[in-house]
């Protein structure tokens, strides 16, 4: 469980605003969408991420191998906890505070754009001229490191190399405006979550 939940959290980023604040901050620029990924590099497989209320609400559905270990499993996030499980283990789970809805919160200061080319400026990647993929103009960062593209703050594409380590991430299919359900962000209740350290 441990290898899944990093996973997950660090490859998708997935993050959400406390419900009931009068002001929301849009981590999206798009109020829903369902976003297909693939992996490649030392992680290999595809993930799928569901949002609503412009990022304020997600969930997502990942099925990798990384080191040659599959992991399959479910991240939702509400508030400032995010739940995770494997739907082969049907009755636990884990839940983790996560200290980066705050942090991206306060740091944004409302400009979610301006937040990202501050964060990836710290990993020595600068902003570079816009690129199309699938269809979309995307800001650029990109560096010694690696180079990612972003659309309306959706991760459009991710290349990524330290050292020996190389992992790659991109969008294969992207539906924006689009009716999400609610179930995906109605955790199970036959799932008891256990707390996890705040990481």
């Amino acid at each position: 469980m441990k290898k899944f939940t990093t996973l997950i959290v660090c490859s998708l980023f997935v993050l959400t605003e406390i419900p009931g604040q009068e002001t929301a901050m849009k981590l999206y620029g798009i109020k829903s969408g369902i976003i297909e990924y693939s992996y490649s590099g030392d992680k290999v497989g595809k993930s799928t991420l569901y949002f609503d209320d412009y990022g304020n609400k997600s969930a997502a559905y990942a099925d990798v191998v990384s080191n040659g270990e599959p992991s399959k499993g479910w991240v939702v996030s509400i508030g400032e906890t995010q739940y995770m499980w494997d739907p082969a283990k049907t009755n636990e789970g884990m839940k983790v505070n996560n200290p980066m809805v705050k942090w991206i919160k306060e740091s944004s200061k409302g400009d979610i754009n301006a937040f990202y080319e501050s964060t990836y400026a710290q990993i020595g990647m600068t902003p570079g001229p816009d690129e199309n993929f699938l269809g979309k103009a995307c800001k650029v960062f990109k560096g010694d490191m690696g180079k990612v593209l972003v659309w309306n703050g959706i991760l459009m594409m991710m290349e990524m190399k330290m050292g020996a380590f190389e992992s790659g991430q991109k969008a294969t299919s992207v539906k924006t405006n689009v009716p999400v359900e609610a179930k995906y962000f109605i955790l199970p209740k036959n799932i008891k979550f256990s707390e996890m350290p705040m990481f």
